[in-house]
């Protein structure tokens, strides 16, 4: 696999974690922050900086977008304007319009977006992918999935009630696993409460549930939690029942262990991080190799269920969504 050159923009959490991954992929990478962040960053990594986009973006064979939401569509459309390939957190975009935007653009372009939905990486979630694909759990599929995790404050200022909130932010997690292992959504209902204020006050907390119904007559009901605190620490769990059997897991298991002068701390993922097995399968695909599990349709239809999530909420009513073929 030949080595990519790799333009990371942003320089917080994600863009921390992506730049390990993307390490260990054997890339090379360059950095670019507003905010200045970048320069630690890159000198904490042994990687370079850039002054600016147009240059972080010059000689790329990947842009990596790790910058809050608002900023995705600019980004993403200067690099494909370059024909430099896409790796964009999710959400793509904060908007169904800017996403449909940036994915037709990319087509027109014949470049590649790969939206980083990091959960779908995580053994336990392929796992059940594979299973339901093989018909192991059998007809008439109910499936719940919870994520949790710590408030994102700085990641919430352009937030309004009409938003949704969680419901387009985190969510988003478990809306892609349901479609992934569901296929396609034609009905949303949705409901949120939490603090919505810009920015988001110390020990915000919000809770988001959506009930899915999947052209295939599976029933899936996504459950999102944003917490005061980082303790507990991020959760993702599902249950799924069929006709054959149920299948669930939870990633507290196995319980955290308790010492007796103190907290012992969070445990990391089981296995390898679904970072690094995301970065690779993105990487082998922008080197001429297989195509990745998801792609930029697959970004579209989270937001378009999202959004859609928001919209119910709003409302109080249900909303329907096209199926495929539908004018």
């Amino acid at each position: 696999m030949r080595r990519l050159e790799v333009a990371l923009i942003g320089a917080g959490l994600i863009a921390r974690l992506h730049l390990d991954a993307w390490i260990g992929t054997g890339a090379a990478v360059r950095v670019h922050s507003d905010d200045g962040r970048d320069a630690d960053l890159a000198r904490e990594f042994g990687v370079r900086t850039a002054g600016s986009l147009d240059e972080a973006l010059d000689g790329a064979d990947v842009v990596d977008i790790c910058t809050p939401t608002a900023s995705h569509h600019t980004i993403a459309m200067a690099a494909i304007a370059r024909g430099v390939g896409v790796v964009c957190e999710k959400p793509l975009a904060a908007t169904v319009a800017e996403a449909e935007e940036i994915v037709t653009a990319a087509e027109r372009a014949g470049v590649r977006i790969c939206p980083a939905h990091d959960v779908r990486f995580a053994p336990a979630f392929a796992r059940l992918h594979e299973l339901v694909a093989a018909g192991r759990i059998g007809a008439g599929a109910v499936a719940r999935f919870q994520i949790s995790g710590y408030h994102p404050r700085p990641w919430t200022g352009h937030a309004t009630a009409e938003s949704g909130g969680i419901l387009t932010d985190q969510m988003l997690h478990g809306v892609d696993l349901a479609h992934w292992i569901f296929g396609d959504v034609v009905r949303v209902h949705a409901c949120y409460q939490g603090d919505l204020a810009t920015p988001a006050p110390a020990g915000a907390v919000a809770t988001g549930t959506a009930v899915l119904t999947h052209v295939s007559g599976a029933l899936s009901q996504v459950v999102s939690r944003w917490t005061a605190t980082p303790r507990p620490p991020v959760r993702v769990a599902f249950h799924v029942s069929g006709t054959a059997g149920t299948v669930h897991h939870d990633s507290t298991w196995p319980q955290e262990v308790r010492v007796a002068d103190g907290d012992a701390g969070t445990f990391a993922h089981a296995g390898e991080s679904p970072f690094a097995v995301e970065m690779r399968e993105f990487a082998r695909a922008f080197s001429g190799g297989p195509e990745p599990r998801l792609g930029a349709r697959d970004a579209l239809a989270a937001i378009r269920i999202t959004q859609a999530a928001a919209e119910s909420a709003w409302t109080g009513r249900a909303v329907e969504l096209p199926v495929k073929g539908d004018a």
